[in-house]
This record gives structure tokens, C-alpha cells and sequence, in this order.
């Protein structure tokens, strides 16, 4: 199907929320979204669909009435341009689940008898006892997973019937393919079922994953390949059958459409070939729409894949952002899309690598990244500046929406930050008492294919001033140890009311959209405001330290 040409300045413009001003405790800044790694953001013209599509929603369970029919046929439209935007071929199945990669993860390991809740795995230990157990355990799957996973696909399978190995980073830190290559040879994992599930990107410092060599190394040894997509399914291909390359092929992929422009209120993907499923038994999960026929004491299943793992009402608004949002995506070009993140990056590496504060993470080679940056701060006094703080001041001084943390990607943030064993278990041992202020983290940002050169500059040399003076501001900021947060002392928080009341006052959504004369006028008066403001304060000692064990952990500084 011929696709409408799309601009990246049309979809910046028809961004909801592009530009809004927004309140901070220095006044009025303009809103700049840098975490589409987390989440992407609304677009009017799939919100304005999906409005009109609303008049005739009905059941997808029935195409006896014209509403039932048309939704049949909508959903049964946005699967079929799923699987095509995917390459999925006729063996490809696509299931909606849940809200994003987590929940797809989850049904994929229901379907591979992998996933077992912790009330079930404890009820067989009770009643068969550890050996029976323990004989189990020695014949169950291993999983080969990536060293810089996200935590959905690693600890998911921790917590399942899988022996979960983890492959190495290569010199380069990337994955090391050699390593993976003799894990899967191991004589100890002989008879066993054998499977890779390797993240495509990783979340944290945008380092994309040779998938189709993955998947050819995997099949060449007997083990079915997997593949999570969900930092970077917006911005790079997926090819599950690329042409002429069936060992290259990808046996199952799962993504966050919510994470795509466009994409919020989307639900999960899981996309598989149907040769992982097991279609003697029954679906993951039995319920309305998965039989063909039911009595009093007895129930059929459809045999049809799809229908049979879609219990319950399918979320036809759901499925239909996920699908609209890879149209997008096809629209807008794929190499359009990773020509434009290059050369953001190549910006961002030249701005930042430059400069003796700004350490960032992970290879150093934006042709191996998507648009993805995490970065510490130093503070120019031998330690560095907290994560959250510095997400926090980009937000109290320029607008700028990114994250701190780790990422949901723990045991790449140790690799990352050299945290070895002995602090890790002292670190988790105050975690687990409600105490994360002092765990290691980073802050990220993501530089969308959509941003214009004044946004991204914008960025850049926020980042660039917090390096040079974000540790005068120490003083003006309370830091909780419990949750790690920083507030600004005189500051009161300005968030939106949840009620029935407030949603009827809400008008129709607007675009806020402004011209870029406009707002590179204000992101320097931001950046010269904060100039002003720093120059004015003292260059603080930043000596303060957290009583007792939580002192010796800290890595980041605090004001006296």
C-alpha cells in the first residue's frame, strides 16, 4: 500500500504538548521532551482518528451488526499492517498484550512453558519437594540473554523455569558473539531447550545489536531466536524474514509502540512464527473468543493461533495505535529517520565529549547508537553531580523532560560505572530497607528524529551549563536520601487534578506548536537567565556528606 509522505516538521507540529509552556520554580520555560526512550508523546491526527473511528466502536466479538463488522474488520486491518510492517511473513503471528515489551515477554514465555507464578512454583514444592523440583530445574530451558539487557527481559526469565546465562561484552562493549558462540556448545546445556533473547538496542547508551548475525550464530547451534525491540523498534528496520537469509530470520520480536511517536495508549507486541507454538495444548490462557464451542462439561478451542491467545475483548484503540504508529514509521522512512538521529549525534559527541565534565556512557561511535545519551556530570571538586539532580535542574531551569536512574537496566549500569560485588550488596541492602538515593545511576537523553537543530542545540548546551555551574544550585535543593529526589526549597509543585470535573472542562486538544524564531529566542533567554543566576551565586565547597554507611556509598555531591 502506497503511503502518504510525512515531514518530520509536520509531526513536530502535530506533537500534542510541542512547546507548551510550562511552570518551573524559575518561571515560565517552554516544554522540551527528550524521553521518548521512555515513553513517545500523542499526535492530533491519531488522536482525531481514533475520535472518529469511536463512532463506530463495538465488540470485536461479533459482524452480525455494522459496528461489530466494522471493528472486526479494523482490527483484523491493523494486524495485517503490523505483520507487513515487520516483514512477519505467513507464518507470522501478532498478539496484542498488555501495554508494552513486559507484558509481550510475558505471553511469549506462557507459550514456551516458561513463565510459572510464584504461588504455583511454590505449591509444586510443597506438595512434589526440592528433588522433584531440583530434577526439574536440570532439564528445563536456558536462556542466553545480552549483557546490556533491559530488566523486562532478563529478570522475567530469572523468576521462570529457565536457566538464564548472560554473554559478555566484547572489548568494543558491545556483545560479544565469540562468548555467545561457546556458551551454546557448552556440553552442560546438552539436551536441553535452547534459546537467545537479546535486546536489539540498548536503552541506556543507544548500542544497537547486530540482530541478524545474532539470529544466524543462534539457529546455527539449534536455538530459537528472540529479539526485544523496545528501546529502538521507532528507529531502526525489523526484518523477522529478511530475503535469502533463513538462518538470519527472527523467530519472535516484542516491542513498546508506546515508546513511537504516536504510540501512547497502544498496547504490546508480540510478533512470532508460528512454529514456536505449541498448538496440541491448550492457549496460555482459556476464555471468551478462544473456543469454537462450549457445554456443560466440556470446551473446544479454535484452532486458530491468533484467536486462540486473544481471550477476552480485544483493545481494538490499542491495536490500532500500535499498527498507525509503524505506518508513521514507514511514512516517515527508515533511513530517513537514522540519518537525522547520526547526525544529531554527531552534534551531540562533538559538544559533549569536549568538555572535561561530561563523561558519557557506553562506545563512543554514534553510527553504532540510536539516538539515545546517558551521561554523568562531574562537579570540578572530585565528585559528581547526582542523576536526579541534574535531570532536575533541567527541568527547574530550561523545561527539558529527561530521566534519571538506571534505566530499569541494573546489571548494565554496574558494567558501566565499575560498581563491583562488595558495594553492589551494600547498595542492595539499603535499597531493599527504602533507602535508593545512593544507588548508581546516570541521566539520559534521547535525541528524536523530530527534534529541529534549535531544540537539540537547546539540549546540548543545557547540559553543557549544568556541567560548568549545575553544582551552585546544590544549596537551593533538598536531596531525600529515601527516594533520591531533589525539590527546590522554596518551590511548590504545580501538577494536573484527576477528576471528573477536570475532564469536562478540558476543551478540545490544541496544537501548541510555536515558530523556531520564537523559540530559539527563548531557549537562549532560558539558557541567559540561567547565567544570570549562577554567576550570582557562590561556588558552593560541596562537602556534605550522608551519616554513617550511606556516606561511604555516596558518590555525588551535596551541599554543606
Amino acid at each position: 500500500m502506497l503511503l502518504p509522505a510525512l515531514d518530520l516538521a509536520t509531526l513536530r507540529a502535530q506533537t500534542l504538548g510541542v512547546d507548551a509552556p510550562v511552570q518551573t520554580p524559575f518561571g515560565e520555560r517552554l516544554l522540551v521532551y527528550a524521553d521518548y526512550t521512555a515513553s513517545g508523546r500523542c499526535l492530533a491526527f491519531v488522536e482525531d482518528y481514533c475520535r472518529d473511528v469511536a463512532t463506530l466502536y463495538a465488540n470485536s466479538h461479533t459482524e452480525d451488526s455494522l459496528t461489530g463488522h466494522a471493528a472486526t474488520h479494523l482490527l483484523h486491518e491493523a494486524e495485517a499492517a503490523i505483520k507487513a510492517a515487520l516483514n512477519a511473513g505467513p507464518r507470522g503471528k501478532v498478539i496484542a498484550c498488555g501495554t508494552g515489551s513486559t507484558g509481550a515477554i510475558h505471553k511469549l514465555q506462557e507459550i514456551l512453558g516458561v513463565a510459572i507464578p510464584p504461588a504455583t512454583l511454590h505449591f509444586l514444592r510443597e506438595t512434589l519437594g526440592d528433588s522433584a523440583l531440583e530434577t526439574m530445574r536440570e532439564q528445563q530451558p536456558v536462556v542466553f540473554v545480552g549483557p546490556y539487557e533491559h530488566h523486562s527481559n532478563e529478570v522475567t526469565w530469572r523468576e521462570g523455569l529457565a536457566t538464564v546465562v548472560e554473554v559478555e561484552l566484547d572489548a568494543d562493549g558491545a556483545l560479544d558473539l565469540a562468548h555467545l558462540d561457546r556458551l551454546l556448545q557448552d556440553p552442560a546445556y546438552e539436551g536441553r531447550r535452547l534459546i537467545g533473547s537479546f535486546c536489539a538496542g540498548s536503552n541506556v547508551t543507544g548500542l544497537k545489536s547486530p540482530v541478524h548475525e545474532i539470529a544466524r550464530l543462534l539457529h546455527r547451534r539449534g536455538a530459537c531466536a528472540l529479539f526485544d525491540y523496545a528501546a529502538s523498534a521507532p528507529y531502526v528496520p525489523i526484518d523477522m524474514n529478511p530475503e535469502g537469509d533463513t538462518d538470519g530470520a527472527l523467530d519472535a520480536v516484542f516491542f513498546s509502540p508506546h515508546k513511537f511517536l504516536g504510540g501512547p495508549g497502544s498496547a504490546g507486541l508480540l510478533v512470532f512464527h508460528d512454529g514456536l507454538y505449541p498448538s496440541d495444548l491448550p492457549p496460555s490462557v482459556g476464555g471468551g473468543g478462544t473456543v469454537v464451542y462450549v457445554n456443560a462439561d466440556s470446551h473446544d478451542f479454535d484452532p486458530d493461533v491468533e484467536a486462540r491467545e486473544k481471550a477476552g475483548t480485544p483493545g481494538l484503540f490499542q491495536t490500532l495505535r500500535a499498527a498507525l504508529v509503524l505506518e508513521i514509521k514507514r511514512a516517515v522512512g527508515v533511513e530517513a529517520i537514522q540519518a537525522r538521529e547520526h547526525t544529531l549525534l554527531e552534534r551531540v559527541f562533538a559538544r559533549w565529549t569536549a568538555h572535561p565534565r561530561i563523561d558519557i556512557l557506553g562506545p563512543p561511535d554514534p553510527a553504532k547508537r540510536i539516538g539515545i545519551v546517558s551521561f554523568n556530570l562531574r562537579d570540578g571538586h572530585g565528585s559528581r553531580l547526582h542523576p536526579k539532580f541534574v535531570t532536575t535542574l533541567l527541568n527547574d531551569l530550561f523545561g527539558i523532560q529527561s530521566r534519571a536512574g538506571c534505566s530499569c537496566a541494573g546489571p548494565y549500569g554496574h558494567r558501566l560505572l565499575g560498581v563491583d560485588h562488595a558495594t553492589s550488596r551494600r547498595m542492595r541492602d539499603w535499597a531493599c530497607r527504602g533507602v535508593h538515593g545512593v544507588k548508581p545511576g546516570w541521566c539520559r537523553v534521547g535525541f528524536h528524529y523530530t527534534m529541529d537543530d534549535a531544540e537539540a542545540d537547546f539540549v546540548i548546551e543545557a547540559v553543557r551549563f549544568l556541567a560548568d555551574f549545575g553544582c551552585r544550585f546544590l544549596p537551593h535543593y533538598a536531596f531525600d536520601v529515601r527516594s533520591g529526589g531533589w525539590t527546590h526549597r522554596e518551590a511548590t509543585p504545580n501538577l494536573p487534578a484527576f477528576s471528573l470535573g477536570a475532564a469536562l472542562a478540558v476543551g478540545s486538544s490544541g496544537l501548541t506548536v510555536r515558530p523556531e524564531v520564537e523559540r530559539r529566542a527563548r531557549y537562549q533567554a532560558s539558557l541567559d537567565e540561567a547565567r544570570v543566576l549562577a554567576e550570582a551565586l557562590p561556588d558552593p565547597a560541596c562537602t556534605g556528606r550522608l551519616d554513617g554507611e550511606l556516606g561511604e556509598l555516596q558518590s555525588f555531591a551535596l551541599a554543606e
